[in-house]
């Protein structure tokens, strides 16, 4: 069960990020705050800038189906 809510609050926090960046900070922390996320893993991400464990990349990853068709 721990790892189940551990991959709810990674995907809360992964949103909380990108609320951020459009919304601004404050929406931010509002968002992981009602989601009753540790004020550790708050300070950590949004106000320090620090890493995340289960973050996920930008980038998209290779398909497994081949080059797209122009």
């Amino acid at each position: 069960m721990e790892q189940r809510t551990d991959r709810l609050t990674a995907a809360y926090v992964d949103l909380a990020v990108n609320v951020a960046i459009a919304f601004g900070l404050d929406a931010g922390l509002r968002f992981l705050r009602e989601q009753k996320t540790a004020n550790a893993v708050v300070q950590r991400v949004l106000i320090d800038g620090g890493p995340r464990r289960g973050a996920t990349s930008a980038t998209p990853e290779p398909s497994s189906r081949g080059a797209p068709r122009t």
